[in-house]
């Protein structure tokens, strides 16, 4: 169960209730968004951030989402996993490469950018410094807009895994599993 209440659509301020019609297009927004409308000018203000790091990353739809499912194995946020893995399939990653990510330096599933990728997230996610043998191997892939880009995005779930795990939030269906077996 949650740690603090999911709202409705009538708990928030009138004039911010577009940001819940906005996350609404299936009926009732996500649970992370009902949380985080507890404070519905920080959900304005995280879905205007999160929004332009997803969509001005510098990655590919499938490179974002390699990057995302790995930090959420990294902080064990099944929420996220469970969010992510559906998006990431629409981008076209397979099941099999999504599993992959949980040993991913030992499968051949993964191109030499998007090892380098994986491994930059990974000591991203470990410390503030990734060592420069790392980030020399992503700018070998990437340029500096996309090496921006890729920090902010790995920093912005590492931000909504530790929310999601503090908050304690539910998915809205059963769990997809790690393995995907769910």
């Amino acid at each position: 169960m949650t740690r603090i209440p999911l709202t409705q659509r009538s708990d928030i301020p009138e004039e911010l209730q577009y940001v819940w019609d906005r996350n609404a297009a299936s009926g009732m927004p996500a649970n992370i968004f009902r949380l985080m409308a507890n404070s519905p000018e920080l959900w304005r203000q995280y879905m205007r951030m999160g929004g332009s790091v997803w969509r001005e990353c510098g990655l590919s739809h499938q490179q974002r989402e390699l990057v995302i499912l790995r930090t959420a194995i990294l902080h064990r946020s099944a929420y996220e996993w469970h969010q992510h893995v559906r998006i990431g399939r629409d981008a076209g990653l397979t099941d099999e490469r999504i599993v992959a990510l949980h040993n991913w330096r030992q499968s051949s599933l993964f191109s030499p950018a998007e090892k380098a990728l994986l491994s930059y997230a990974d000591a991203v996610n470990a410390s503030d410094h990734p060592s420069d043998d790392v980030h020399n191997a992503l700018a070998e892939h990437f340029d500096a807009a996309a090496i921006v880009g890729i920090n902010l995005l790995t920093g912005w779930y590492t931000l909504t895994a530790r929310f999601l795990g503090a908050m304690e939030a539910e998915t809205e269906e059963p769990f997809v599993g790690w393995q995907l077996n769910g």
